[in-house]
């Protein structure tokens, strides 16, 4: 009945003021704890952030370059699409060419034969003005050449 009756005046025993006391100290201590841990989380947190930034801005930087060497190597694959093409033609130029100096011999060789066969004639028509000047026309038979 005493617990009742203090109870009743708003107060409380002895004793369990001091649970009480002890149990909000405990809970103090937890407090501080606890912020304390927050403290070191929002710090963690914070440095979190800054990682987050830096690899954000790394990575701008990083496809920035990507685009500029995936536009070096469009210019290169279009400067060796123009190269590969000027190859073609000269090796076609270059078979042409070849073609031309062969053409070119075989009609050397045949100005020659020509040539050979002009200074032939040339000798037996000279010859025969000589030999046709030098003695009386006679009638005389043609030649048959066979």
């Amino acid at each position: 009945m005493p617990f009742s009756l203090l109870s009743l005046l708003g107060l409380s025993r002895t004793e369990n003021l001091r649970a009480l006391g002890a149990r909000a100290e405990g809970l103090k201590r937890q407090v501080a704890e606890l912020k304390t841990q927050v403290r070191v989380q929002g710090q963690e947190v914070e440095r979190w952030k800054r990682k987050a930034e830096e690899s954000a801005t790394r990575l701008e930087t990083t496809t920035r370059e990507t685009e500029r060497w995936k536009q070096k190597d469009a210019g290169h694959r279009k400067e060796l699409s123009n190269l590969t093409s000027k190859f073609r033609r000269l090796e076609t130029a270059e078979r042409h060419v070849a073609l031309a100096k062969t053409h070119l011999l075989t009609l050397e060789t045949k100005l020659e034969v020509v040539e050979g066969a002009i200074n032939v004639l040339d000798c037996r028509t000279r010859g025969d003005i000589s030999v046709d000047t030098s003695q009386p026309e006679t009638p005389s038979t043609p030649e048959r050449s066979d």
